[in-house]
């Protein structure tokens, strides 16, 4: 798939929050509906950094979390975290976490746009996912307290190979207890939650866009 495809793909479609139907695990409602009753959900942002290659095949870059005391220990995720107080906006937040993370440049890389945002329920959280692009890959120095392996999924392979498998998790340590969670398996990685929504919405705009 060529940039222009992809950035043409990606602007004109609708973006909805129904999206994410397939992805959500078992009775889990849309992001609209989890939140309806939050108080003080936390503002949050990550970025979706898509690159060409030398055979201009594009992928986008993911991250295993290291194991920590926390609620996202050991995910597979894209980079990004918390809104500061001191950030401007949620794009400086993705920005300045994936610098934090990965040590990509906050200049680097155009905004194509922000996809719909996502409400995380056990960490009372709303993520908003900014998609960037890069004609190159970017220049990546990872910070090995956050990170433990940076992962580079090709976009054809998450539009028309990536099975959907359905998983029971049981997370002890961050009170999670789900029967049949569905995720995407590429390779030895299960992509679930949150970030398994954002790449749904982003395989539809592939899929469905004209």
């Amino acid at each position: 798939m060529l940039k222009s495809q992809f950035i043409q793909k990606v602007t004109q479609r609708r973006l909805s929050e129904e999206d994410h139907l397939d992805l959500l695990p078992e009775g889990r409602g849309l992001s609209s509906q989890a939140k309806y009753h939050a108080v003080n959900i936390c503002q949050a942002a990550v970025g979706i950094h898509c690159f060409s290659d030398r055979h201009d095949q594009l992928s986008l870059i993911l991250i295993k979390r290291s194991e920590y005391n926390g609620k996202h220990s050991g995910q597979i995720a894209f980079p990004g975290g918390k809104m500061e107080a001191s950030d401007p906006n949620l794009e400086y937040t993705a920005r300045r976490e994936c610098f934090e993370e990965l040590g990509i440049s906050n200049n680097c890389g155009i905004l194509i746009r922000a996809l719909t945002p996502v409400y995380i329920p056990v960490s009372n959280f709303e993520m908003t996912p900014f998609l960037f692009y890069h004609d190159t890959k970017p220049a990546i120095t990872v910070n090995a307290l956050e990170v433990v392996q940076v992962i580079e999924l090709p976009i054809l392979k998450l539009v028309h190979e990536l099975p959907v498998i359905n998983k029971d998790l049981v997370l002890a340590k961050n009170s999670l207890f789900q029967k049949s969670v569905p995720g995407f398996q590429f390779g030895e990685h299960w992509i679930w939650g949150a970030t398994a929504l954002v790449l749904n919405q982003l395989k539809k705009c592939l899929m469905e866009a004209r």
